[in-house]
């Protein structure tokens, strides 16, 4: 004898897999490439940040505990960083300050920065 609640778990089925997707969908998606650096701006004390991306060498994010600095390299050389979401993306020169710590303007990163 089938069970009572048989036919509802049937009928509820399909709209269980519907639902899955959709939520599936709106997930964030995580990037592919997260590491723990330490990262300052100017001259402030180091802090904790993450090297986060889809796209090493071409686009990456520092993520810091109160914003997100962006990147994008078009591998012609040029080299752009957006500050906040409001500011404008501008040029900017890498530069080596020390060993492992490499700085774009006014933000510097430290640690096994992946560069490829």
């Amino acid at each position: 004898m089938p069970h009572p609640l048989a036919p509802l778990i049937r009928s509820l089925a399909p709209l269980a897999v519907v639902m899955a997707a959709a939520l599936g969908l709106a997930a964030p998606a995580l990037p592919a490439i997260s590491l723990p650096l330490e990262c300052r701006r100017q001259h402030q004390n180091w802090r904790n940040c993450r090297f986060e991306s889809d796209q090493p060498g071409a686009s990456w994010q520092l993520a810091f505990e109160d914003r997100t600095v962006r990147f994008r390299h078009d591998g012609s050389g040029r080299m752009r960083m957006k500050l906040n979401a409001n500011s404008p993306w501008t040029s900017v020169e890498p530069r080596w300050v020390a060993e492992q710590t490499l700085c774009w303007n006014e933000i510097c990163a430290r640690g096994e920065i992946p560069l490829d």
